[in-house]
């Protein structure tokens, strides 16, 4: 008789089979309720309920944007891309599911954190955590304490001017007057590192002035690279996140974490904190630092949940504000009259002037023209492209379609913010709309179909801190330079956590107004 060892490797030889038999026929079993399921009334392409195969690969390239933009104009202001994937640009459906009905976050904010048993806010998509979380870190956001920080934002803005007063005193290699260009994305993107790191870390990171000299307690390089390390890590996770959950699946679970020298130079601030009292600065490091507690436990928070909570603020605080400014300085530099009614309302100020603070330019009616264009910058790009929700346990009724339990629902801000039926002229770009009084002949915003930072309890928590980024650079910067965009690039997004230019690069011609005659002075407070 035949022992069971010795069948045994006959079993083995049939294993594989056997389990992809298992996985076929849960993906048919799969597909089957996907067809069956109530989504099955919304509009959408043949293959939504087939697979997510289109969406993995969209969002690893962060160009499901384009696919949702194409899916609205084809199907209206729902549909359906995938067995379980919803998105809707109608604005009582967006503030349903933001508001009234308060969805949480779909899982893949999680995902995107280190660890997604103890993410940062942005990560954070249960419930009571991320509200007591964001009660937690909200104080180091108002107006006020915002107001506070504009010292910090001075020097980092100061920094940039004077790299561009550098730029234009350089001679040409051959003594001929040659145009200046800078790479505008590229500074943009290394002034919000610096801002960040003033604001938050007690330190900027040396990117916008390689010379200045940092004040720190350990190798000045490895801080200057945490930057880079945090965005390639960032990256690294959206691209892998579809991968990350399959392999939890079958079993394997990984983290993608921070760069050692990261995590030792955060400590190494801590250590030092602690060491010298004197040097403690009230940042929100040293908010953490005292009085961190996880939000799910109440533990204190450890090294490394510090890390990864300021790890995720300087990725949001950085990248979300050089993309929306970047998205400025382009609508103004292609809006030729706009550009020039914005020249004439800002003072023409010398680089040694004082720096026009961000509370006057959201305060004073000189900055009203400069105010509408960055509300209607907000409009066209917004934050964020979308942001997505899912229903839970509970099903829901949105739009007249019963969206069952587990589904998610992405609102498609971007989408809404340039609809015809909300927006006259969508695709304008027109400032007028938000002047009070407004011109005769120009149409009143619609307030209700209008979510820059979100809304709701998942809103920007940061939207303090960004608005006053874009009032101060946008005014200290063309109240001194005139910039002009060079001609042949080719401007696309990539939406990983927000949008941003697809090469990270665009480039301007930079020339001084304050050659001008007679120069007017700022008004300051």
């Amino acid at each position: 008789m035949e022992t069971l060892s010795e069948r045994l490797p006959v079993y083995l030889h049939w294993a594989p089979l056997f389990i992809l038999a298992l996985i076929f026929i849960n993906y048919i079993i799969g597909v089957i309720k996907a067809i069956k399921s109530p989504l099955s009334r919304i509009p959408g392409p043949w293959y939504a309920p087939l697979t997510t195969l289109h969406l993995n690969y969209a969002f690893a390239r962060g160009t499901i944007w384009k696919a949702v933009e194409k899916s609205h104009t084809q199907y209206g202001p729902i549909f359906r891309l995938g067995p379980r994937q919803v998105w809707i640009s109608d604005k009582e459906a967006i503030k349903a599911i933001l508001m009234t009905v308060d969805l949480p976050k779909v899982t893949m904010y999680a995902e995107i954190s280190r660890d997604r048993t103890s993410p940062g806010l942005f990560g954070e998509i249960r419930p009571d955590p991320h509200k007591r979380l964001k009660k937690f870190l909200s104080p180091a956001f108002t107006i006020a304490y915002v107001d506070g920080l504009e010292f910090l934002f001075s020097k980092c803005v100061g920094d940039l001017i004077n790299r561009y007063v550098d730029l234009l005193s350089c001679p040409s290699p051959k003594g001929e007057k040659a145009p200046v260009v800078t790479d505008l994305m590229e500074d943009l993107h290394s002034l919000a590192l610096d801002i960040m790191g003033e604001c938050s870390f007690g330190n900027g990171f040396g990117q916008t002035n390689k010379n200045r000299k940092l004040e720190l307690e350990f190798d000045e390089n490895i801080w200057r690279t945490i930057p880079t390390a945090i965005f390639k890590g960032m990256t690294r996770r959206y691209q892998f996140v579809y991968i990350k959950r399959l392999l939890r699946r079958l079993g394997l679970n990984i983290e993608f974490d921070w760069p050692r020298e990261m995590i030792a130079a955060i400590s190494a601030v801590a250590g030092h904190r602690k060491a010298t009292p004197k040097s403690v600065r009230p940042d929100l490091l040293q908010h953490l630092l005292e009085n961190g507690e996880r939000p799910d436990s109440g533990v204190k928070m450890g090294t490394r949940e510090v890390v990864d909570q300021m790890a995720e603020i300087l990725l949001a605080g950085s990248e979300t504000t050089s993309g929306t400014i970047a998205c400025f300085f382009l609508e103004i530099l292609r809006n030729p009259e706009t550009k020039d009614k914005l020249m004439k309302s800002l003072p023409i100020l010398q680089p040694s002037d004082p720096i026009i603070p961000s509370k006057t330019v959201r305060t004073s009616p000189e900055y009203e023209y400069l105010e509408a264009c960055i509300k209607e910058v907000l409009r066209l790009h917004p934050i964020a492209s979308e942001m997505g929700r899912r229903t839970g346990k509970t099903p829901i009724e949105l739009m007249g379609y019963h969206l069952p339990a587990h589904t998610i629902v992405s609102a498609s801000y971007r989408q809404l913010h340039r609809d015809p039926k909300y927006w006259d002229e969508p695709l304008r770009f027109w400032p007028e709309r938000w002047l009070d009084p407004r011109p005769s002949d120009v149409p009143a915003p619609d307030m209700q179909a209008y979510y820059p930072f979100s809304a709701g309890k998942h809103s920007c928590i940061g939207k303090n801190f960004a608005m006053a980024e874009i009032r101060m650079l946008t005014a200290n910067i063309f109240s001194r330079f005139d910039l002009a965009e060079v001609p042949g690039q080719n401007i696309d997004y990539r939406q990983y956590i927000t949008m941003q230019f697809e090469k990270g690069s665009w480039k301007a011609f930079l020339t001084p107004r304050y050659q001008q005659s007679h120069p007017a002075s700022a008004t300051t407070a």
